[in-house]
């Protein structure tokens, strides 16, 4: 029997009235991760890569609340956004489906590289239907289309509304618990990368109970979809739907704008280096979003502002290996025309 979500056990009130289906494999493991920084920093990882069977990453305790939302609303389909190479779309996808939901996508530009090209096939190896949009302007227009069909639930961009923040409130009183229990020492600082902010949403919230804890996110889209205000907007908006009393001092939250290389998708030298850095040691990472916020821990450690610190680094990038399901693909003719055009003609 899969076990309960850690913010059922913290908080057993709210599994009467929250929503939520299991999907994943929780507690992730945490560990010590040796020859990466410097010898004056103490870094450790928490593997939610290795979230789930089907797929990992940081969108399996997202899902696990809004499809269940989802499902209890009575609806046949969800329909969500992302770009074109977008984890959220494809963890939506694949396990909308396995809860027997059909599963649509706006999906938006971002810089075409074999991985995005991978990520769309098995998308259509899982059967979404993408709506391709030819840019932010198109956007509106597509989601207001694709979210009116009258048995659709609305997922928003990463899962990032308030019920999607759950999963990472659940996610960070896990890592409470796991401290607990001595699987871990207490960390100084948890680096996270920060998208569309539920996830660091959610640590803000959990890490609250007991722990004074710096939350470093590191920016790795556009500033006005992404920051500290929204950041804080999402976890008050936890404390309002759950109404649970909290005691502990309130982490700190920074933002680090300086690795995010200026358009959503695109990479840097920095992340660059980090996955290859990071993948000697055996943490397999990619250059949107664990790459650049790898890049950042790297940074500060070197520069030694990280020296006698304890360090966390939230590993949310799928860990399971997608190449059978693109081999199952049924290819590049089953996408919208004008996502076809992003793979190459074999002569």
């Amino acid at each position: 029997m899969p076990a309960e979500p850690a913010l059922f056990t913290a908080h057993p009130q709210l599994a009467a009235r929250i929503p939520w289906m299991p999907l994943g494999q929780f507690p992730t493991r945490v560990h010590r991760v040796e020859g990466l920084v410097p010898p004056s920093v103490e870094l450790w990882c928490k593997r939610d890569d290795e979230s789930g069977v089907a797929y990992g990453g940081n969108k399996v305790r997202k899902l696990e609340f809004l499809l269940a939302e989802a499902r209890a609303q009575g609806k046949k389909r969800v329909c969500t956004i992302g770009g074109i190479g977008s984890h959220h779309v494809l963890a939506t996808a694949i396990y909308g489906r396995q809860a027997g939901f059909e599963v649509d996508a706006v999906v938006f530009p971002q810089p075409v590289t074999d991985h995005v090209r991978a990520q769309l096939l098995a998308d259509a190896a899982v059967g979404a239907r993408l709506v391709p949009t030819r840019g932010y302007l198109g956007v509106p227009r597509a989601v207001w289309r694709t979210r009116g069909q009258p048995d659709a639930a609305w997922i928003a961009a990463g899962g990032s509304s308030v019920t999607g923040t759950l999963g990472y409130a659940s996610g960070g009183l896990e890592l409470l618990e796991q401290m607990k229990r001595g699987e871990l020492p207490r960390p100084d600082v948890v680096y996270v990368a920060l998208g569309s902010c539920g996830t660091a949403a959610g640590l803000l919230w959990s890490l609250w109970h007991d722990q004074a804890i710096e939350l470093r996110a590191v920016r790795v889209v556009d500033r006005w979809v992404s920051g500290a205000r929204l950041t804080r907007r999402l976890a008050a908006g936890v404390d309002a739907l759950l109404q649970v009393e909290r005691s502990g001092q309130a982490p700190r939250l920074s933002v680090e704008h300086g690795f995010f290389g200026g358009a959503y998708g695109r990479s840097t030298p920095a992340a660059d280096e980090a996955v290859q850095a990071s993948g000697a040691v055996g943490l397999r990472l990619e250059p949107t979003y664990t790459g650049k916020c790898m890049a950042a821990l790297l940074a500060d450690a070197r520069a030694g502002r990280l020296d006698g610190k304890r360090v966390l680094f939230l590993h949310t990038y799928n860990g399971v290996d997608l190449q059978p399901l693109i081999a199952s693909s049924p290819g590049r003719d089953a996408l919208p025309p004008l996502l076809q055009r992003h793979f190459p003609v074999v002569g």
